[in-house]
């Protein structure tokens, strides 16, 4: 098992259009969460759509299953406001 960081800052300070969306979710995918811990570095990102925290993280956390989720993605330096844009994304993935 590897331990692979994912730095988003290049995307920010704002995740809020489906390519930058695809792009991330790609590049995690890439990482193979079922095998290796991914950190995904969130530094210098002050804000998240909805939209693209569903396509991100709620997409993962259904595909994935809760439980390797939890396990294999780690979220650094993750704002509070980010945070609750993420955990909305995965409420909305989940309920559809």
């Amino acid at each position: 098992m590897l331990m692979i960081t994912i730095d988003l800052k290049d995307f920010g300070p704002i995740l809020s259009s489906k390519e930058s969306g695809q792009q991330i979710y790609d590049l995690i995918i890439k990482a193979k969460p079922r095998e290796n811990k991914i950190t995904i570095d969130l530094q210098g990102i002050k804000s998240m759509a909805t939209y693209c925290a569903k396509q991100i993280f709620g997409t993962l956390y259904v595909e994935l299953t809760p439980s390797i989720f939890s396990k294999q993605i780690i979220l650094a330096n993750v704002s509070e406001d980010v945070k609750a844009a993420i955990l909305l994304g995965i409420r909305f993935a989940v309920s559809k």
